[in-house]
């Protein structure tokens, strides 16, 4: 097996020595340099799931701010459990706010148990942190499955201690 490399703005795989994409001609000479933050925003949009996933572990771990919009794009768009899941959790822990309303309309989403767990997890994470919204969503949740429901009562007592 050949080394390739992947595009950065097409992620076509090219031979490794090739100077530009053969599919859309970028050129992979770089002018300047590309920061790794930079690459691992590209690295969202990347065709294997396990690159995105990791990516989005790496954005969150690194707690990349920047990232939030990049996240909450792709937590819109993806498809795949394993990347949902590490988007969700790179969102909790940016800890911010904006992602209730994205979280919030993936929990209501009927499919996917792994990725509605995680999601109340992360809710609960945020709402720890002081993050309202997320608290009222644990509080008044939309329908959800038993086992999701189940959840969110055991995340709300344990939060129960922190704030009563």
């Amino acid at each position: 097996m050949a080394l390739v490399q992947f595009c950065p703005k097409c992620w076509a795989a090219n031979v490794i020595d090739a100077t530009t994409c053969e599919q859309c001609n970028e050129s992979f000479a770089q002018n300047e340099p590309v920061f790794f933050d930079q690459k691992l925003l590209w690295a969202l949009q990347h065709p294997i799931p396990e690159t995105r996933e990791l990516a989005a572990i790496l954005l969150g771990q690194r707690r990349e701010r920047q990232a939030i919009p990049f996240l909450m794009s792709r937590f819109s768009e993806e498809t795949d459990i394993g990347v949902l899941c590490a988007i969700c959790k790179a969102l909790g822990e940016l800890g911010n706010c904006q992602a209730v309303d994205a979280l919030t309309k993936r929990l209501a989403q009927p499919r996917g148990l792994v990725v509605a767990l995680t999601i109340v997890e992360v809710l609960a994470a945020l709402a720890r942190k002081g993050c309202w919204e997320a608290l009222e969503v644990l509080k008044s949740p939309p329908v959800v499955t038993k086992r999701v429901e189940q959840e969110i009562k055991n995340a709300l007592e344990k939060l129960r201690s922190l704030y009563y």
